[in-house]
């Protein structure tokens, strides 16, 4: 493992994690304090955006060209991708349930993980259920090796997990031409009752000779996009999250609107969005497609091409040859 620009670990000595107030963060811990819910669940009631499942697009899966592929970008909906680079597959933030506890897929997909095996990394942003579910960590246990933010250890021994790499903010690891970095994100991390800010959060950076990806995670608007810009050079594609930003006094430390996801994009000076983190899950109070809807209108305001846009379909496929868009359904 190499350890590069390891400027700003995020550890206290009581193994919890704050967002450092240096350089690119201008908050301390943005998760939300008790009296913010209170004041939430009296305000609004948790009120929830209306659903229009019927306008998220989604396509018949074709499985054997998701098996047989190479170079591609496979979109299973929220923030779970599958990755087919370098000859090895990477799933991101796997969350492939049609239910999380009390949170119902919006729009059910009809494939599931061993659909998708094998599987040769999996990499997770932070520990909130609509990240990783514990389903996939009972089923893939140690044929992956999982490269996770630091802290995570805890949950990976409770599943008897070994095949694991944990990382601080700004440290890599590579195989051969393909490097995976782990990179700050303003954010924080739940689980269960007693382990708030236990583990760090962030996203991936993922490279080869031929393409860079960067990999958001969860997170609220901050200067950590230009300096991802200044350290790492040229992203290819950044697929940045949406969703879940309503109501804004709430929700704007930890998650971005399409507003913020379009500032983050220009701060990236990144040739590709994709967007994530919509269209799954009722997590705010915006409508099931408000995000995606918004993010259109302000993409053509702001009169940017409109191929730099990737928009897919849950289900959908983007070939990483050349960077062109494909759709990959049931017909082929």
């Amino acid at each position: 493992m190499t350890h590069q620009y390891r400027t700003v670990s995020s550890r206290r000595s009581d193994l919890l994690f704050i967002n450092r107030q240096k350089r690119s963060f201008k908050e301390l811990s943005t998760a939300p304090r008790i009296v913010d819910v209170l004041k939430w669940r009296v305000k609004d009631g948790f009120r929830k955006g209306l659903s229009d499942i019927d306008q998220i697009p989604s396509v018949k899966v074709n499985l054997d060209a998701i098996r047989e592929g190479k170079d591609y970008l496979f979109w299973a909906g929220h923030s779970t991708i599958l990755l087919n680079i370098e000859g090895k597959r990477i799933l991101i933030d796997p969350v492939l349930s049609n239910r999380l506890a009390t949170l119902k897929r919006e729009n059910p997909i009809d494939f599931s993980l061993s659909d998708l095996m094998p599987i040769d990394y999996v990499l997770v942003s932070h520990n909130h259920i609509d990240h990783i579910e514990t389903r996939v960590l009972k089923y893939l246990k140690n044929s992956p090796r999982y490269l996770l933010p630091l802290g995570f250890d805890y949950l990976m021994k409770r599943f008897k997990i070994r095949n694991y790499i944990t990382f601080d903010w700004y440290e890599s690891f590579s195989e051969r031409d393909l490097e995976f970095i782990f990179v700050p994100a303003q954010h924080w991390s739940q689980r269960g009752i007693f382990d708030r800010n236990r583990s760090l959060w962030g996203g991936w950076i993922i490279r080869t000779k031929n393409v860079s990806l960067y990999f958001a995670g969860d997170t609220g608007y901050c200067d950590i996009f230009k300096k991802l810009r200044r350290v790492y050079g040229k992203i290819d594609i950044a697929m940045l999250p949406i969703g879940a930003y309503s109501p804004r006094w709430f929700s704007y430390k930890n998650h971005m609107s399409p507003y913020d996801a379009l500032k983050a994009f220009v701060d990236l000076h990144s040739e590709f969005m994709l967007p994530i983190h919509w269209g799954a899950f009722k997590l705010g109070q915006e409508n099931t497609t408000e995000p995606i809807r918004r993010l259109f209108s302000l993409w053509e305001k702001e009169r940017i091409d409109s191929e730099r846009l990737i928009f897919l379909p849950v289900g959908g496929v983007l070939s990483l040859s050349g960077m062109s868009k494909t759709a990959v359904s049931s017909n082929g």
